[in-house]
């Protein structure tokens, strides 16, 4: 069992070392083990081999020890967004069937009145749990191939689909970390994004490696500056969204970040301004990851130092090239394999790969195929072997048979310094089927000046690439792992385009 593995190895190694910590308490090895044993136990208990166990709670250390004690009894855990609806709850736990939740005080409250008699504990109590007896009753977890957690993807596409993780998609995951970051043992990594989502797997990989894993209970700019500073972290792994927002904190003026060595991130394109001005001003190394959740986790990195040409479409993004254990292929649509430069459809193969969408084969059918997975981004592979990233397919915009990617729009639109945020969606046209509409943040909200964004793109883009309206918003709706919510973005657009009649 790798994650059993994980936590006997760094008990072995240096017990009273420290291997979780949050605002509450600091974990070292020696009580890591300690409670993920005590949490088994009750698990092994109360719930049958292979079931689900629902874990709802806002970030702490106990929801790494929960995912390890499941791993443990052999059950499968099944991390849920606690912001969600009772009834978006009520549709994850109908199709997992649980037989048992670990979960926060207040939803522990929820979860007792929507699923009557369902076995609960509570997370913060698992450190308070009595030892387990050092006999398991012959109760081990389960083997690489047994399914360990189910990952609900962030829905930015459609209905959320539970993506079914066995033990070696996290043991390949850790391994490739180790060679293409190489965290060394003791390593301090912070975790400021949502500990239910797929990118856990970066802490878990940290954890492999020895490290130390901080949890920030909810990422603010101020609170995340605070843990770099007080402690001493390394390691950080944040999306651009939270990057921008570090660097424009007073706090940042004040703050030792002395220990900070490396700054990973992923989730969004990196604008080529911000990379320079977080070097600059954090004084760190930056490494993009790009990941998907059905392929383990991440699975192409591009190395710090790695010497990137011009992109074949302006705003596409240099993610790298495949992590160890990882292969690539560019694809047209019918699923052949185009040349060195031509773009397509990205694929990945490899020991990482999900098992599956929970119950939904036609949707698993949709996406794997022969072993590989098609991640629905359209990108390609330039002359030197590294993989470029133009955009989502389900967002690629058809305008009277022409391709237009949202992505170069936004990358042209990114130049005028009054504009902090920006998101092209596509909206129906009678004319020409679809035509791209620009939702834009303001640095402030009298900053907004649609002609002055108009001329940025008749300079920059072609007449089919042009947006027919300039929307201004507050902020750009984003999930935790922010990724901009298109699809209400999408809806919007309609509702204020097309509903009132003004008709591209």
């Amino acid at each position: 069992m790798w994650l059993k593995h994980v936590v006997r190895r760094g008990l072995d190694r240096d017990p009273g070392a420290l291997a979780l910590r949050d605002g509450r308490r600091d974990v070292s090895w020696r009580q890591l083990h300690r409670d993920v044993e005590a949490l088994a136990a009750l698990l092994r208990r109360d719930v049958p081999r292979g079931s689900r166990v629902l874990v709802l709670s806002g970030n702490r250390v106990e929801v790494i020890e929960t995912y390890l004690a499941c791993a443990a009894a052999g059950v499968v855990a099944v991390p849920v967004n606690p912001a969600l609806t009772d009834r978006e709850i009520g549709a994850i736990a109908e199709s997992v069937e649980p037989a048992a939740a670990v979960a926060e005080a207040e939803s522990l409250t929820r979860l007792g009145g929507l699923f009557p008699g369902l076995p609960l504990t509570d997370i913060a109590g698992i450190g308070e749990l009595p030892d387990a007896a050092a006999d398991s009753g012959g109760r081990e977890g389960g083997s690489l191939a047994d399914p360990v957690m189910i990952l609900h993807t962030s829905a930015t596409t459609g209905t959320a689909k539970g993506v079914v993780v066995d033990q070696r998609s996290l043991q390949l995951n850790a391994l490739s970390w180790l060679a293409d970051v190489a965290p060394r043992p003791g390593t301090v990594f912070l975790n400021a994004g949502p500990l239910f989502h797929g990118s856990v797997v970066i802490a878990l990989d940290h954890l492999a490696a020895g490290g130390t894993v901080c949890v920030l209970d909810r990422f603010t700019p101020q609170g995340c500056l605070a843990a770099l500073d007080r402690w001493e972290v390394e390691h950080a792994f944040l999306v651009p969204s939270m990057v921008r927002l570090v660097l424009d904190t007073r706090a940042l003026a004040t703050a030792d970040l002395g220990a900070l060595r490396l700054l990973l991130h992923g989730a969004a394109p990196m604008p080529a301004e911000l990379a320079a001005e977080a070097r600059e001003r954090l004084g760190v190394e930056l490494q993009t990851i790009f990941g998907i959740t059905e392929g383990g986790g991440p699975v192409v990195s591009l190395a710090p130092h790695a010497q990137v040409g011009e992109p074949p479409v302006p705003g596409a993004v240099c993610v790298g090239q495949p992590m160890l254990g990882t292969e690539l292929r560019i694809t047209d649509s019918e699923g052949r394999e185009v040349p060195a430069g031509t773009i397509g459809e990205l694929q990945v193969t490899g020991d990482g790969l999900m098992q599956g969408y929970w119950k939904r084969p036609e949707a698993t059918a949709e996406v794997l195929r022969d072993g590989w997975l098609n991640t629905h981004d359209l990108g390609c592979v330039d002359g030197n072997g590294l993989v470029w990233v133009v955009d989502r397919r389900n967002d690629l915009i058809l305008r009277g048979g022409q391709n237009v990617y949202p992505a170069e729009i936004e990358y042209v639109l990114r130049q005028s310094p009054s504009v902090a945020d920006v998101v092209v969606v596509p909206v129906v046209s009678p004319i020409w089927g679809q035509i791209p509409v620009a939702f834009v943040a303001p640095v402030t909200p009298d900053a907004f000046d649609a002609s002055e964004l108009l001329g940025l793109c008749v300079d920059g883009l072609a007449a089919y690439k042009r947006p027919s309206h300039f929307l201004p918003v507050e902020t750009i709706p984003r999930n935790p792992a922010g990724k901009a919510l298109r699809p209400g973005l999408r809806e919007l657009a309609h509702r204020l385009i097309i509903e009132s009649g003004d008709t591209p």
